[in-house]
């Protein structure tokens, strides 16, 4: 399984992913969404120990990346023996034609694993303020930092909770937070 993600220009990302012997590659994709973002929620919305079913837990997931003019769409659907069907389509030259990239299943952690070891490399890179003069999003660090946690802990990223029976606030420990980003 390999993912590369990488800038080739202001605002223009190139790479692949593959994952059994299958593969779609992405060139030219561009800030006209935030695609990294989008993949990384994607994935955060499928893992019971990132977010709860209160918070938006889902086992379908999906986003597109814009290529002007063409859509890579990604899909994903978490089994409950924790493999995940990942189908990769980009739409083709021809109206109503989608060319499947991938359609294979394989395991969450496996897959999960390697975005997370590519974006971190990439933000460790570019910098915080750099990933935003690049890609005119600012880098999802929340997500990034909980599947993180996730990776390393096999377990949810712990909040303290403060307040009284008419709400919650929640907060994290920001040298925590730094210490794992750094990791």
């Amino acid at each position: 399984m390999k993912f590369e993600y990488k800038f080739v220009s202001r605002w223009v990302v190139d790479g692949f992913i593959e994952i059994n012997s299958q593969r779609s590659s992405f060139n030219g994709v561009t800030y006209v969404t935030d695609c990294l973002g989008d993949l990384l929620s994607a994935l955060l919305h499928l893992n019971v120990d990132c977010i709860s079913k209160d918070d938006g837990l889902k086992t379908n997931t999906s986003c597109e990346w814009n290529s002007e003019p063409y859509i890579t769409t990604w899909n994903f659907t978490l089994r409950t023996n924790g493999m995940l069907h990942v189908i990769v389509t980009n739409d083709g030259k021809e109206e109503d034609e989608d060319i499947v990239d991938i359609d294979t299943e394989c395991p969450y952690d496996s897959l999960l694993e390697i975005i997370v070891l590519e974006v971190d490399s990439l933000i460790k890179k570019h910098g915080i303020v750099g990933y935003k003069e690049n890609w005119d999003y600012e880098f999802p660090l929340s997500t990034f930092l909980k599947l993180k946690n996730y990776l390393i802990n096999k377990k949810p990223y712990l909040l303290n909770e403060i307040g009284d029976e008419y709400g919650e606030i929640k907060i994290s420990n920001l040298h925590k937070d730094i210490e794992l980003f750094l990791k």
